[in-house]
């Protein structure tokens, strides 16, 4: 008996002895203090109540307690829930779904009318209201936050109501428990097996995210009806480190049937006892038993101990068969003959009594189960040699077709078999030995490039070709043909593609004159990859038709995800081709197909997901492009950490784009994390640096620019063109001078031009030097070569849409330039091109977008330069009222926001004082320069200058010789030449209020 069971006896006493109401009373305080001791001295005083406790043995009293729990008891009709029908945010609570131990959870619906969607809102309990409920519901609303895994309830929203406790939405999930689920649906035991892994996975991802759940039972896991198992309830979950304090005593209730002994004991909490409960859980989805009987007072006193626990098999003995009919068993002798063995032995691991005697993680569980389920040896029960030659047959398939005849020859079946394992032990030593050799170099290279091959550099690659040759593969041409397609994705790793393409086609060679059906379609793939990348796009799509033909007709068991393999490549083909819309089909049946195959496509299905993330991008379609980059991460934490990098860079390649407010956050978390995978000199840390300085301009140094660029060009070389598009974008702080960062600009875009013509590479760089040659639209000195950048941004457009993709991007710099430098013979194609960017700009960017805000100023400065004054300015009022409805932002994103802010109150002020408002134009320049003046405004100085001109212009009563954003630096230096209409005095003060209006 532990503390807690000691306790309850202690107090029965006290309490038992209260008058009724000051018993309700007082356990109603110890229900939000100390729920674990609540409930087990609720139990003591409902027994006694019914015939006194020590008159009956524990056993009835266990028996009778279980009786009540599964009949419920009569109780007046309780008061009617409040909230029901009220509204938090923006949420109306349509009806109670479920109730924990702190919190109530409803079903309710979006009701502001912007969008349809479904939330399980989650609200303190009122009549458990206390201040460490209200800490403990904000503890859990913060862990959520943190957790973004498609196996995992997505937090939507939050907030406060109006008594100040915290309340969140999360993702509705429309399932049942995962053990009714599967009881439902028959499944067997490797259908289950499966579902526990899904379960696995996103545990794994939250423990990576340093959050235990703590709770978990089937209830917490719902099965939706694609299969898809979804994790709930984190409401007593806890941050993972010996420094952090147990949550409120509030959180502490366990599910006791699933706590793990030292939780039920000591209230000892940590990933191993999230393992323990996931290890009940396997037990009751395998076998239907638990771990430990539960008898004597398991559930009066929940935390007593249970005993050792016993392997699934011995936990069938005398079970009833019906536990057997649900999965798919004739009885329960013949479940518990499929339990034994390696299954048996990795669940009795994961509920092991003391910790260290289970597994490590709950990773390293998930692996013990995809073994099994891959019918390799698995770590805890590795066996003897025949019983692993065993496993190998049933792996390879190729002995198993034997017929009569071959049957009557047994003896030299088994000999053809031992031959073939022997062969298979070769093969294994030959891997081991090509492993090694890769080892340093390009460690695991993944399909369609997309996944964790490290870098390597010339002299590195070219040794290992040597070390490679020079072994003794006569015999493996498997082996060797892989090898060879693994060192040629090393050389386009640096840029080397006629290398690479020599590579693959002698790895391609092999493969064929060897008979290797290359059942993983990475040689395929590869050769496809080079072919892409010299730009060989006809000779691509006519092997991917081969390839994929051949596979169509194959009965191997890797062919569907070799055909996945080859489709990406093939996708990349079309999109190279600028048949992009064909591309983009091709990528979404891909992703259907991987949802379809194995679990063994998983990592295919994140590079799906990565591939048409970025097709989304260039296309325009940010929206689309985010959340796949998003799916893709959390897909790809839990297998492979380098790959969910990749992941986390297409996102933030996104939230570039659109100027997310998340940009910044996640271009630093992905820095720290190719920092810590890949290491601080990897040129793949320095690309996530180039992202970093980017979030941050325009406080970048010159010294810190440079380094970036060095540790770029010593990884790939100057001539590649990753090197060429971080020049690129860096050249803005790597110059010296203007100048400099033209020759910059220049010698980046004749790098990609060699490189990657018709690329978005080539045309963002080029875009870049469009705007260099402009004067980047807010430099006092002329542009260096106008007409010159006006060219490129239309040739750009032009380029952009002959190859499938929007041209809306360098519509709006070639509007943003024709407007504010462009002259009065600019002004049509000012106009066609701004008409062009609206119109097309709600396909392109969100309400509230700083580009959709700035086309919005552009198109009120161009009708102020068309004389159309009035017209104008009620565009700039109606920009102002939008600008403090858009999101908050930070960092350079506030600083363009409050710089078009400046630009609509000195427009407006210069307006006011067209029309005799000396007041009013007062009260709006000095607006504008009181944005300076507010922490972290990050507005520019061109801006505070302007609004200095103004006041200055507002105290001479004259115009300024020119429209805002043209004026020069010095304030003194505006001319006292430009009168305005002769204006009566102000009789009152009126026009000043109006200019707050």
């Amino acid at each position: 008996m532990n503390a807690i069971s000691a306790r309850a006896l202690q107090r029965f006493d006290e309490f038992v002895e209260l008058p009724a109401e000051e018993r309700e009373r007082r356990l109603a305080e110890l229900a939000a203090t100390e729920p674990d001791l609540h409930a087990a001295l609720c139990a003591l005083l409902r027994a006694d109540a019914e015939a006194g406790v020590l008159d009956r043995s524990p056993v009835q009293i266990l028996a009778e307690h279980r009786d009540r729990a599964a009949v419920p008891a009569s109780s007046p009709t309780p008061a009617p829930d409040l909230r029901v029908g009220a509204r938090l945010g923006p949420w109306r609570i349509d009806r109670e779904i479920g109730r924990g131990g702190m919190g109530t959870v409803y079903e309710a619906h979006r009701d502001d009318g912007q969008y349809q969607q479904r939330v399980a809102l989650k609200c303190v309990r009122a009549e458990l209201d206390s201040p460490q409920l209200i800490a403990a519901m904000r503890e859990e609303r913060n862990l959520l936050a943190r957790l973004d895994h498609a196996g995992i309830a997505a937090l939507v929203d939050g907030g406060v109501d109006e008594n100040g406790r915290p309340w969140f939405a999360l993702r509705y999930v429309e399932g049942e428990p995962i053990d009714a689920w599967c009881d439902r649906h028959r499944l067997d035991v490797a259908a289950r097996v499966d579902l526990l892994l899904q379960v696995c996975d996103a545990v794994v991802y939250a423990h990576a995210q340093g959050v235990l759940h703590r709770d978990l039972k089937p209830s917490n896991v719902l099965v939706a009806g694609d299969g898809r198992a979804q994790l709930l309830d984190f409401g007593i979950s806890a941050q993972i480190g010996p420094l952090r304090e147990a949550l409120p005593p509030a959180m502490s209730a366990l599910t006791p049937q699933y706590a793990a002994p030292e939780a039920r004991g000591h209230g000892a909490q940590g990933p191993a006892t999230d393992l323990y409960a996931l290890g009940v859980l396997g037990y009751r989805l395998l076998s239907g038993q638990w771990p430990t009987p539960l008898h004597g007072l398991r559930d009066l006193l929940p935390t007593a101990d249970s005993g050792e626990p016993m392997p699934m098999e011995q936990s069938l003995e005398g079970a009833p068969d019906s536990a057997a009919h649900a999965r798919g068993a004739a009885d329960a002798a013949t479940l518990a003959r499929r339990l034994r063995g390696d299954l048996s032995a990795i669940l009795l691991k994961a509920v092991a009594t003391r910790p260290q005697d289970r597994y490590a993680s709950v990773a390293e569980f998930a692996d013990e189960l995809r073994r099994w389920r891959q019918g390799r040896p698995v770590r805890v029960r590795p066996g003897s040699g025949l019983s692993r030659a065993r496993k190998w047959l049933r792996r390879n398939p190729t002995a198993t077709g034997l017929s009569a005849a071959l049957i009557l020859a047994l003896a030299a079946g088994l000999g053809a078999a031992w031959w073939q394992h022997r062969q298979a032990l070769r093969e294994a030593a030959a891997g081991e030995q090509v492993g090694r050799l890769f080892a340093s170099t390009l460690g695991t290279a993944t399909l369609s490039g997309l996944g964790s091959t490290r870098f390597s550099s010339r002299a590195l690659l070219e040794r290992t070709e040597r070390e490679l040759r020079a072994l003794p593969l006569a015999d493996q041409p498997a082996l060797r043909a892989h090898a060879l397609a693994t060192l040629a994705r090393g050389y386009i790793q640096i840029g080397d593609y006629l290398r690479a393409a020599k590579l693959a086609s002698e790895a391609s060679r092999i493969s064929d004159r060897a008979g290797d059906r290359d059942e993983d379609g990475f040689i395929a793939a590869t050769r496809l990859s080079a072919l892409n990348y010299q730009g060989r796009h006809n000779e691509a799509l006519a092997l991917a038709r081969a390839r994929l033909d051949a596979l169509a007709a194959s009965d191997a068991p890797n062919a569907r995800n070799a055909g996945v393999a080859i489709g990406l490549e093939r996708a990349q083909t079309l999109w190279d081709m600028g048949r992009t819309a064909e591309a983009l089909n091709s990528v979404d049946a891909l992703l259907r197909q991987t949802r379809a195959n194995e679990p063994g496509s998983r990592a295919l299905q994140v590079q799906a997901l990565i591939l048409r993330s970025n097709f989304l991008r260039q296309l325009g379609r940010l929206a689309g492009a985010e959340d796949d980059a998003q799916r893709a991460r959390a897909l790809a934490t839990p297998i492979d950490p380098v790959l969910a990098d990749n992941a986390l860079e297409r996102l933030v390649d996104v939230q570039r784009v659109r100027q997310s407010p998340a940009y910044p956050d996640n271009a630093q978390r992905l820095y720290d994390e190719r920092k810590q995978n890949l290491g601080p000199s990897h040129p793949q840390t320095a690309l996530a640096e180039v992202y970093l300085a980017l979030s941050r301009f325009p406080r970048v140094s010159r010294g810190s620019a440079l380094a970036i660029l060095g540790r770029l060009e010593v990884g790939y070389g100057r001539d590649h063109p990753v090197y060429a598009l971080a020049l690129s974008r860096l050249a803005w702080t790597a110059a010296r001078d203007p100048e400099e960062e033209l020759l910059l600009q220049r010698e980046a875009v004749a790098i990609l031009e060699r490189t990657r013509p018709r690329s978005e590479m080539l045309f963002n760089a080029r875009s870049n030097l469009a705007k260099v040659l402009l004067g980047r639209g807010d430099d006092e000195r002329p542009p260096p070569d106008f007409d010159r950048g006006v060219s490129l941004f239309r040739r750009n457009v032009a380029e952009r849409e002959r190859a499938g993709l929007p041209g809306q991007n360098d519509r709006y710099w070639l509007a943003f330039n024709l407007v504010r430098r462009g002259d009065e013979a600019s002004r049509p194609l000012a106009r066609q091109t701004l008409a062009d960017a609206l119109r097309n700009a709600p396909n392109f960017y969100r309400p509230g977008d700083i580009e959709w805000l700035n086309l919005r100023g552009l198109d009120a400065m161009l009708r102020y330069r068309e004389g159309q004054y009035s017209s104008a300015d009620q565009r700039f009022a109606q920009l102002l009222r939008e600008l403090d409805l858009a999101p908050n932002t930070s960092g350079w994103m506030l600083g363009l926001a409050n710089d078009l802010r400046a630009m609509a109150l000195l427009y407006r002020g210069i307006h006011a004082l067209r029309n005799c408002r000396g007041s009013q134009a007062d009260a709006f320049a000095n607006a504008a320069a009181r944005l300076a003046d507010k922490p972290h405004a990050a507005i520019s100085p061109v801006s505070v200058n302007e609004a200095r001109v103004l006041q200055r212009a507002v105290r001479l009563g004259r115009l300024p010789p020119r429209p805002p954003l043209w004026f020069p630096a010095d304030p003194r230096a505006v001319p006292a030449a430009v009168g305005v209409p002769a204006c009566p005095a102000p009789t009152d003060a009126a026009t000043v209020s109006a200019a707050h209006r």
